[in-house]
């Protein structure tokens, strides 16, 4: 076996024993938010159905521009570089519309610069769910519930939700990144990037031609029964925060008459100054750190 088999079969022996149907359902939904707290901008409202039926433009690849420019415009178009590296947290409040809930979510997610995250989903006298993120140490907790660590794949898309910069970050958040193609979206030009994470996880974004701005992404989450789909994202509404811009109305779409999921931003702050706390579970350090045991005894 394998180090990194190794690591994930203790932290998914742990993961399996606190799981319910309904805990199980609203934890694919809330962590393959990855594209909601990166930087974005807006689709038309026909949305992710365009993305998929896009069709190619007539240009020749060896005019298509490097997918590192196409990045850096983007990073340029939503404040800069230099702006964007002075945000060192982030607050958001809004609402979750899906799946398992019956009824409208309330959402709160806390964020800092080094890559600590916790995400709550809760219904109005109902459901909550919590997410974290420390160290790379990943777990969940259902209610008042014992903390029950994440692994395997859903690890690393919640890893990919907590990184604080997201496509801002694309040097290291990427390992290959190329553009693939020009093509029309409706009516909006885009460039396709195809880009493949440190882990192995393909995503392929779509980048306004004339705005430069990202406008929408797809990248395969955990489905039922732990089976793979696609999930393409609609990024709307953005809006100038501290002088950077970030999206405020994000749909997921599945297709095959699955019902989307809905996060609405109502207020974003940054650089906040509320004493929010991270504090890890004895239980789940423990398993972490009897999985980087574990990982360095293969090795």
């Amino acid at each position: 076996m394998s180090s990194i088999d190794s690591r994930e079969q203790i932290v998914r022996d742990h993961q399996s024993e606190a799981r319910t149907p309904r805990s199980v359902a609203l934890l694919r939904s809330v962590v393959v938010a990855g594209a909601l707290l990166v930087f974005g901008g807006s689709v038309s409202a026909s949305g992710a159905a365009e993305f998929e039926a896009a069709q190619p433009a007539t240009q020749a690849s060896s005019s298509l521009p490097k997918a590192e420019e196409v990045f850096e415009r983007y990073i340029e178009v939503i404040g800069g570089r230099e702006k964007l590296e002075t945000i060192k947290n982030r607050r958001v409040s809004g609402t979750y519309q899906g799946d398992p809930f019956e009824f409208r979510a309330n959402l709160k997610v806390w964020s800092e610069s080094d890559g600590r995250f916790h995400q709550r989903v809760a219904e109005p006298a109902g459901l909550r769910y919590d997410l974290f993120v420390v160290d790379n140490m990943t777990w969940s907790v259902v209610m008042d519930g014992e903390p029950t660590p994440i692994g395997r794949v859903q690890r690393q898309e919640l890893l990919d939700t907590a990184d604080f910069y997201g496509e801002a970050n694309y040097k290291n958040r990427y390992k290959e990144i190329k553009t693939v193609r020009e093509a029309v979206a409706g009516d909006t030009a885009i460039y396709v990037i195809s880009a493949t994470t440190h882990a192995g996880r393909p995503h392929t974004l779509y980048f306004a031609k004339d705005s430069g701005l990202l406008i929408g992404n797809r990248v395969p989450v955990t489905g039922p029964n732990e089976t793979m789909r696609d999930m393409t994202v609609r990024i709307q509404n953005y809006k100038d925060i501290g002088g950077v811009l970030y999206p405020t109305l994000f749909i997921q779409e599945f297709g095959g008459g699955i019902k989307p999921n809905r996060y609405e931003f109502t207020d974003v702050q940054v650089n906040v100054d509320d004493g929010h706390e991270y504090p890890v579970p004895e239980n789940v350090r423990a398993v972490f750190e009897a999985a980087r045991k574990g990982s360095a005894g293969d090795d």
